[in-house]
């Protein structure tokens, strides 16, 4: 995702900033196309997101979001970038599991892995990094997991979605601006579980005559 011009009246500086999130090879890759409140039009977050494939009725089903290294985020006027949000919705058809919102220990880089925390925010997961990442340096977003128990009867499809992506900037003579970013459309569709009856189990060998 590409964050660009600060605007305050006329631009007066521009910041160009990389953000993304990696799974492993069970997830789903997507280019999710943002609006952004400052920047260049046809921006993309990219994103993986670890789902399963199917879960049953009344299960529990872990997803996954892993970070990746940001690129170096540098430009002429910024000073640092901070207060960096994620925002993914709790589908329809699923309820969180009370105590399962974690931050993957060891995961993300030291430059924002203190101080991270995620919530239950209304009907989302938000994950925040509350820490400054300086001009000219890089960041990864620690991982984070969340555990959804299954209410949609077997037949549905539970949509994991991507809800909205907010950051702060600090740079010369503008200060603090805000800019917040929205996928086309929103929320964004990025991993999909369809939920099915497990099977029967087999049955009993007939006695012997």
């Amino acid at each position: 995702m590409r964050i660009g011009s600060i605007v305050s009246g006329v631009t007066l500086c521009g910041i160009i900033v990389t953000i993304g999130a990696k799974g492993n090879a069970a997830g789903t890759r997507a280019a999710i196309p943002i609006a952004c409140s400052h920047g260049p039009e046809d921006q993309k977050h990219h994103a993986v997101v670890t789902v399963p494939e199917t879960a049953a009725p009344e299960s529990v089903f872990k997803v996954r979001v892993d970070g990746v290294d940001s690129g170096k985020i540098s430009h002429t006027g910024l000073n640092y970038i901070f207060d960096m949000s994620y925002e993914w919705m709790i589908p329809p058809g699923t309820e969180l599991v009370a105590g399962s919102l974690k931050i993957v220990p060891n995961t993300g880089s030291p430059n924002v892995r203190a101080g991270a925390r995620i919530a239950h925010k209304g009907n989302a997961v938000q994950m925040m990094l509350p820490a400054h990442v300086e001009d000219g340096s890089h960041y990864t977003p620690p991982s984070f997991e969340f555990d959804l128990k299954v209410q949609a009867a077997a037949g549905a499809t539970i949509s994991q979605k991507f809800k909205s992506y907010r950051v702060m900037a600090n740079a010369f003579l503008v200060g603090n601006v805000e800019t917040t970013c929205d996928p086309k459309p929103k929320p964004f569709p990025v991993g999909k579980t369809r939920i099915e009856k497990p099977a029967d189990p087999p049955a009993a060998p007939a006695p012997a005559p």
